[in-house]
């Protein structure tokens, strides 16, 4: 018999009226762990906006945020793995300045390395206020907007951390893919960048460095690689470690995406579900805007799916109210 694969995004619990939104959470850091914040985007060059500056423009705050929004947390997964490394490597110049590396003195790549690992280390609370944030979501009172997907038998895999599917639909069997509440998964969230190469290039130089005794380099290099690694999303591993759930898609003739934009990180996502379900398969794509729709068809066509395969319909007309 077959079946339907659902893929669930992140545009899904919006249309549900949750705030799930990079920039949400960047609201709940803000108001909860504005130290984190403040620690996190300086990383990515954003400092602080400063309203009692008394030469600060009316609409300064807003085109601060416009920019803080488009060119980090619009993105958040892809940008994370770019963060300002000229920055990161200027700073270590200033601290390896004030050291005393002529002196001969034993332990100084330790010294270092100890003080970037407190330096960056806050990116270790991520996940765990990614997952604290999700948490204090309230998804009781959310009423189903899509009769057909109660009590569903189909396959659902979702992208989100929240129990949408599960509590507002009765959905038994959802794979959270990258983790979630509790409630729904014992794997914690997961969010990262796919920035692999940088990591193995920083780790080259800082091997490079230290067999050329330049212990300053050696340590924020590795420092770098460090914080990629800590911020990488390892979909390789993920995918192998979710074979049983890409072994039961055989019998799936018909994919239906919503709410999912499968940007860069989670492209190696949709090649293994393309070549997992039947090869004719019918993918319909529930759109958010036209921008949305073209990436996802062009992300489908990568894949091999044909275009005859290919069907688009605008979210709000994919609802029953």
């Amino acid at each position: 018999m077959s079946k339907s694969l659902y893929i669930i995004g992140n545009g899904f619990d919006r249309a549900h009226g949750l705030k799930t939104s990079y920039w949400d959470f960047r609201t709940y850091l803000e108001e909860n762990h504005w130290e984190f914040l403040l620690a996190f985007e300086k990383l990515y060059d954003f400092e602080p906006f400063d309203e009692a500056d008394p030469y600060t423009a009316k609409n300064a705050k807003k085109l601060h945020e416009d920019r803080l929004q488009q060119e980090l947390w619009s993105q958040l997964e892809e940008n994370i793995g770019h963060p300002d490394i000229v920055q990161m490597e200027n700073f270590s110049d200033c601290i390896v300045n004030d050291l005393d590396l002529e002196s001969g003195n034993v332990g100084i790549r330790d010294t270092l390395d100890e003080y970037w690992r407190n330096e960056y280390g806050f990116i270790k609370k991520l996940q765990e206020y990614i997952k604290e944030w999700i948490e204090a979501l309230d998804t009781s009172r959310i009423v189903p907007r899509k009769k057909s997907l109660i009590n569903c038998s189909d396959h659902f895999l979702s992208f989100n951390y929240t129990d949408t599917l599960e509590r507002v639909y009765g959905i038994e069997d959802v794979y959270h893919i990258h983790g979630g509440i509790d409630i729904v998964c014992e794997q914690e969230p997961i969010i990262g960048h796919c920035n692999k190469k940088q990591i193995k290039d920083y780790r080259g130089l800082a091997k490079q460095a230290d067999e050329a005794f330049d212990e300053g380099t050696a340590s924020i290099d590795d420092a770098i690689a460090d914080y990629l690694e800590l911020t990488y999303k390892d979909t390789d591993k993920i995918i192998l470690f979710s074979s049983y759930f890409w072994e039961g898609l055989a019998d799936v003739d018909q994919v239906v995406i919503i709410g999912w934009s499968a940007g860069a990180v989670d492209m190696p996502y949709l090649r293994e579900i393309a070549s997992r379900v039947q090869e004719n398969a019918k993918w319909t794509i529930c759109f958010y805007n036209v921008e949305a729709r073209d990436n996802l068809t062009k992300a489908l066509q990568y894949c091999g799916i044909d275009n005859s395969n290919i069907r688009t319909i605008q979210t709000d007309t994919y609802w029953d109210c």
